[in-house]
């Protein structure tokens, strides 16, 4: 029975030292990404507060433009 808890025990503490350094190493965003994910921000901004001014269907149909360009422009930002 010891040798279940201890080699249990030992299992453990090697996936743990193993798993948080590769977890913490993952790092920051690149000066190109972050100036990206700012200019897609700036412009979904900008396109929801135009589709503010508007009513009804082409509101909607404005935001909705406007969310998939941000989520096309986050998507081919420059990765990390």
């Amino acid at each position: 029975m010891k040798n279940v808890v201890k080699n249990a025990a030992l299992a453990l503490s090697l996936a743990l030292s193993f798993g948080v350094p590769a977890t913490l190493a993952k790092g920051k965003a690149s000066a190109a990404r972050v100036a990206a994910i700012k200019k897609c921000n700036e412009d979904y901004a900008a396109a929801k507060k135009d589709a503010a001014g508007k009513k009804g269907k082409d509101r909607k149909a404005a935001m909705a433009a406007a969310s998939s360009a941000k989520k096309q422009c986050i998507a081919s930002a420059p990765k990390p």
